[in-house]
């Protein structure tokens, strides 16, 4: 059936409208009762205008809910005079949502409703059921229903086509609020509209009526999916099972739903066992009061109790919309109830109907009316003019009603029955009378029924602003969590905690999901982290085939691995990964050894980067005592590094101190930088070390004079720079005497003419990073008038030998000599007898390790190990000694491994107690320290040689070594030149 709509009042030109008497207060009334309040809810009458120019009232209120600029919900019923909807059963339409759907549940959600085509009536048989002799009655005075007027099934289908007219009308969506839904009415049409088989046992028809709901609900003319092919590809078991998924657990599912009783499920469908018609607590659930409902079944029920249920659940859906919800803006942007005419034809009864329901369940249940309901009655043409009844008001003296009765009461009281309060307050319907000259009154245009506006918290602009305010933190969140912008990773692929701070990625990984610096030309380095994640998966792995019962740990890696400015194609972390490379050695060990070794530990290696210049360490810190404090199998029980003697590597170790993580630096030599940390040891001798190893080699050689230049690398100085500051000052105090002692800090175009075939030592004393620029000076000022004869470099030089590029454009007829703190990791002492050694000369020339292998074939490259490499493997298997060692106490064989055995601080105390037994082997020479002290005692230093810096395939030649092998005591240096 088509609704429609009488066409709007003409106004003159100044908005003004021909109207019977009291017409402009009535509309000031109903302005007066559509909005809602802003707070609590509007206890809502009835209104019903009888007498001769009713019809006129009915037109102008429609005209003014027409072109209201902010119009209320508003539809216009009528009631008799209206063509049908041909071929449809009572239903909603296109203008609502799925007649069944349920916000609460989460199957099966669809479009369509459910309808037997085979109904009660035809809808032309509903029409002249309620236009003829199915509802005639015995009049009353004006046509008024008699009282104790009992309702038969066919008022209660007429009752039902008018109801669904008027969702139909209201659930368009025209006036600028959010659309009204029509859940629970529509459930009730379903039931009503359903036809039982007549074949069918009756414990078949739950499952029957649960069948026809869902495919209701699913669409009747959404094919079912095609599943054949893909259970065919399965074999006969997974075919099962699939098969048992896709057919039985939804409709069991559904049903369960439908039933109501799940909480949190089947909210609409819980309704229904809760409200107080038909008894629905008799039927046990939905689907079987559902049954009570359907065609020829529900004869038997009390039609009075029929109609009141399609009454309460039409109301509910009404409320449900309306309600305010801090969660729900919907109810918020609700600012006006919605307006409802009806105007009926000679015989009122349906409408009248619908207006005492209306008032009786109002009463019964105490819960809100959220529509105004205005009902016109009209009169036979050419028919007596009636009188108006006793109780009727007359439109003129409309503005005696006190508007107060329908003030706005809290959302407390208005839950509450209203038994006791006082009639007038109560009262559910008005009868109002038009009567007098039809054209007596001209409304003027300011009296409009019109919305007020939604609050501005509940404006869609208001509500974006304010989701993405709420997206901001978990963007921010999200950002940091995977990297966003610089640092963007696969999220739950591994431990990944990163943050992208000026360009550089801070934080730390554990495996594939995220590798620092994958820029051109670090593919070495980003080789080395991928085989170090892939050997995380192989120690776990073993881990698991020992039953558990092997050690498992967790050590850091912390070092540079980002910011510094590279050329194209330059392999500017060339140290960085050689120190990985020996981490990733003494890693391999514990992952080849053999399944039956219970006491060898396996390691998990976690890199973590600080940024350049170890700026941003404290911060990575901070996210690794974040990944200690952790439960895991596998406990961090330390950290291999820093990897720079700066100021900002100082404020790393006084962090992890205090968050009780021991650190082993493999190459920080800055004297008294173990001052900074109780749990600190370094792999390296500090740099009054060094400055003795040169001082010895001066005088053996008889070198007079030493010119000492210093830089401090890009964007630093000798304030945050602890080595070039402490070797400067160790260097003056050894040389101390010396004539032509000088130092001065070098920088990028300073002539270097006056230092052209000096026979002193020339030493530099900086960061490697300046050394190319240093030696391009010396190229410049004396590749004519002479080299100097005795150019010496400091150990930071080593990070500039393992760089490829830039020593191919050094001077190629220069030698020079520098420092090592790895003498004894060369492949030619490696070969010494020693189990130790021979464990990480294995490694290292393994061919699924180090690409390329080192100490394989012939003479090459390949035969010199790289600086960093040895004093990184000492470092980790320093961690993995003193872990094999304490296990081997704290339980008894076959224990099971339990990561709460072992602790940082427990480890660090069994290194203080490998020490004082004599220290511990490792392959850049023995390990012992002071008490108290983190630096080694008697480490070997040695000096190299280099003829031709360009050629890489030569290897550097030892000169002088103080120390060799460890030696105790007093310092030993010797010669090593062969001449």
């Amino acid at each position: 059936m088509v609704v429609h709509e009488h066409d709007p009042v003409r106004a003159d030109e100044n908005g003004l409208l021909n109207a019977p008497p009291g017409t402009t207060e009535f509309l000031r009334l109903v302005q007066a009762l559509v909005p809602r309040p802003r707070r609590g809810e509007r206890w809502l009458p009835s209104l019903e205008i009888g007498g001769p120019h009713a019809r006129a009232v009915y037109d102008v209120l429609n005209s003014r809910l027409v072109t209201a600029a902010r119009p209320t919900p508003y539809c216009a019923v009528p009631s008799s005079e209206t063509e049908t909807r041909d071929g449809q059963g009572p239903g909603l339409t296109d203008g609502t949502d799925d007649p069944a759907a349920d916000t609460d549940t989460d199957t099966d959600t669809g479009t369509g409703t459910g309808t037997d085509t085979d109904t009660d009536t035809e809808a032309s048989g509903r029409r002249a059921d309620r236009g003829g002799t199915a509802l005639s009655e015995e009049a009353g005075p004006a046509g008024h229903a008699p009282a104790g007027h009992a309702l038969d099934h066919q008022d209660v289908e007429a009752l039902r086509v008018l109801l669904d007219e008027v969702c139909h009308g209201l659930a368009r969506q025209r006036s600028g609020q959010p659309r009204l839904r029509f859940r629970h009415f529509s459930l009730v049409q379903w039931a009503m509209n359903t036809r039982l088989p007549a074949g069918a046992r009756t414990d078949e028809y739950p499952a029957v009526l649960a069948a026809d709901l869902r495919a209701t609900r699913r669409g009747a003319d959404r094919p079912a999916a095609d599943l054949t092919g893909l259970g065919g590809a399965l074999d006969p078991v997974l075919q099962f099972l699939w098969n048992v998924l896709t057919v039985a657990v939804p409709p069991a599912l559904f049903r369960v739903v439908a039933g109501g009783r799940v909480p949190g499920l089947g909210r609409t469908y819980r309704w229904f066992m809760r409200q107080p018609y038909l008894r629905p607590q008799l039927s046990g659930n939905f689907l079987g009061l559902a049954e009570r409902l359907t065609v020829g079944y529900r004869a038997d029920e009390p039609s009075e109790q029929v109609a009141k249920l399609l009454v309460h659940a039409f109301l509910e859906d009404l409320r449900r919309s309306f309600r305010r919800r801090p969660w729900r803006p919907g109810g918020w942007r609700h600012t006006a109830y919605p307006v409802v005419q009806i105007r009926s034809g000679e015989s009122p009864a349906a409408s009248r109907t619908l207006l005492r329901l209306v008032e009786q369940v109002r009463d019964e249940t105490g819960r809100l009316v959220p529509v105004l309901l205005v009902h016109v009655a009209g009169r036979p043409d050419g028919g007596p003019v009636p009188s108006a009844p006793a109780d009727a008001l007359r439109m003129t003296d409309l503005h005696a009603i006190d508007r107060n009765q329908w003030a706005p009461v809290s959302y407390r009281s208005r839950l509450a029955r209203r038994t006791s309060a006082p009639t007038a307050r109560v009262r559910g319907r008005r009868r109002l009378w038009a009567d007098g000259e039809a054209g007596a009154e001209r409304v003027p245009a300011s009296a409009v029924v019109t919305a007020p506006a939604p609050p501005w918290f509940s404006r869609p602009v208001v509500i974006v602003a304010a989701c993405l305010l709420l997206l901001v933190p978990a963007a921010v969140w999200s950002g940091r969590y995977l990297g966003i912008p610089g640092c963007l990773h696969r999220p739950f692929a591994a431990d990944v905690v990163v943050r992208d701070v000026g360009g550089e990625c801070i934080g730390f990984s554990d495996g594939a999901a995220l590798t620092f610096n994958n820029q051109p030309g670090q593919e070495n380095l980003h080789y080395i982290q991928e085989r170090i994640f892939a050997q995380n998966r192989d120690a776990q792995k073993a881990w698991e085939e020992s039953g558990r019962r092997r050690p498992y740990v967790t050590v850091v890696y912390l070092g540079t691995l980002t910011g510094r400015a590279t050329q194209a194609g330059e392999e500017a972390y060339a140290a960085e990964r050689e120190g990985l490379e020996g981490i990733a050695a003494a890693q391999y060990i514990g992952v080849q050894a053999t399944v039956n070794t219970s006491s060898v530990p396996l390691l998990r290696i976690v890199i973590a980067n600080a940024g350049f210049q170890m700026k941003h360490a404290d911060l990575a810190v901070d996210m690794i005592a974040g990944l200690a404090r952790q439960p895991s199998d596998a406990p961090v029980i330390g950290v291999v590094g820093p990897v720079e003697s700066r100021r900002a590597s100082a404020v790393a170790l006084r962090h992890l101190n205090r968050v009780g993580l021991p650190a082993i630096a493999p190459a920080l030599s800055a004297d008294h930088i173990d001052s900074n940390s109780n749990l600190y040891f370094q792999i390296s001798p500090p740099n009054r070390d060094q400055a003795h190893l040169l001082s010895a080699y001066a005088r053996r050689k008889g070198w007079k004079g030493l010119h000492i230049y210093v830089t401090f690398g890009e964007k630093s100085s000798r304030k945050d720079d602890l080595y070039v500051a402490t070797l400067l000052d160790d260097l003056k105090k050894e040389f101390k005497g010396t004539s032509d002692l000088t130092s001065s800090e070098w920088h990028p175009g300073r002539s270097m003419q006056h230092e052209c075939d000096y026979r002193g030592m020339l030493f530099f004393a900086g960061r490697w990073s300046e050394y190319g620029d240093f030696l391009a000076g010396l190229r410049q000022a004396c590749q004519n008038s002479g080299w100097p004869r005795h150019l010496v470099a400091d150990d930071s030089v080593n990070r500039y030998m393992a760089n490829k590029t830039l020593r191919k454009t050094a001077p190629d007829n220069l030698t020079m000599l520098y420092v090592s703190k790895s003498g004894l990791a060369t492949c030619a002492s490696l070969r010494r007898p020693d189990p130790d050694v021979g464990q990480f000369l294995a490694a290292v020339q393994s061919p699924d390790l180090l690409s390329p292998p080192r100490c394989v074939g012939g003479p090459g490259p390949q035969q010199w190990i790289g600086e960093q490499v040895g004093l990184a493997y000492d470092a980790t298997m320093l961690f993995s000694q003193a872990v094999e060692q304490l296990a081997g106490r704290i339980r008894v064989w076959p224990q099971q491994w339990d990561g709460r055995m072992i602790d940082p601080a427990a480890v660090h105390t069994e290194i203080l107690r490998g020490n004082a037994k004599g220290g511990w082997p490792g392959v850049t020479g023995h390990l012992a320290y002071d008490m108290g002290s983190g630096e080694p005692k008697n480490k070997p230093l040695s000096l190299l040689r280099v003829d031709d810096i360009t050629d890489m395939d030569k290897l550097p030649t030892e000169v002088f070594v103080c120390n060799p092998k460890g030696a105790q005591g007093a310092a030993v240096c010797s010669s090593s030149e062969q001449r």
